[in-house]
């Protein structure tokens, strides 16, 4: 096995450890090719629009990582999207309010702003924390 395959399952593996300590009930794992996020304390929304504490723990290909605190959900027009701040940087999660048996199939769309504007986008899709496929 490569290096580059052994740091990204270690991070991979450092990620989800630290999920676990951090939030082991009501995170979900929304992943592509380059990029791992968890959002946790997802029992903290009310179900009322600009409310809860959600966390947002993500990792990148080169293990860069960044956990942030209190993100809010809105929902509107069939999406909802959750937002945290950090610094001049936000960070959005949209998803559109789908049936339930096709959440798997569904791309949740995450969206990093800075003061200029969208500095990435990327799909991501629901995968479970047993799932990390050795073959990547």
């Amino acid at each position: 096995m490569n290096l580059i395959k052994k740091n990204w399952i270690y991070c991979l593996c450092l990620a989800f450890f630290c999920l676990w300590g951090i939030s082991p009930v009501n995170a979900g794992v929304l992943s592509n090719k380059d990029l791992t996020v968890s959002v946790g304390n997802q029992q903290s929304w009310t179900g009322r629009n600009g409310t809860g504490n959600l966390s947002y723990y993500g990792c990148d290909r080169q293990c860069q990582c960044i956990y942030l605190t209190g993100g809010k959900i809105t929902c509107r027009n069939g999406v909802c999207q959750t937002v945290w701040q950090n610094k001049d940087y936000s960070y959005v999660l949209s998803s559109p309010i789908t049936n339930p048996r096709t959440y798997p199939e569904t791309p949740t769309t995450l969206t990093i702003y800075s003061e200029s504007g969208v500095i990435s986008e990327a799909e991501l899709y629901p995968k479970p924390f047993d799932n990390l496929d050795s073959r990547n």
